[in-house]
């Protein structure tokens, strides 16, 4: 298994139980990334560590942040790429992303 990090710009909104936003800062939360594969058409679900620089330019409070990923697979390029959408998963479903850039380990 390789590890990966990724850059990505998401939009956070409540979760589908109508629960809030989950709060991103500079600790690691666990969540569910589901990435598309353009070949096959198919989605595959990955345990995610997604962290945010409350530095950034997106305002804490703002459902829109600029986060970084770290996730671990064997076919991670195959769903996660650069201009690639995702989205995440808290218990419900609380966003959607897109990577813009990939960051090397």
């Amino acid at each position: 298994m390789k590890p990966y990090k990724f850059q990505a710009l998401v939009t956070m909104h409540a979760a589908g139980d109508g629960g809030p936003c989950p709060e991103l800062g500079a600790a690691p939360r666990r969540m569910v990334l589901r990435g598309w594969s353009d070949e096959t058409g198919r989605s595959q679900l990955f345990t995610v560590l997604v962290t945010c620089d409350d530095e950034g330019p997106y305002r804490p409070g703002s459902p829109r942040a600029e986060v970084t990923l770290r996730v671990i697979g064997d076919d991670i390029p195959d769903y996660l790429d650069i201009g690639r959408n995702f989205s995440l998963w808290f218990g419900g479903d609380v966003g959607e992303g897109v990577v813009t850039r990939r960051l090397y380990v």
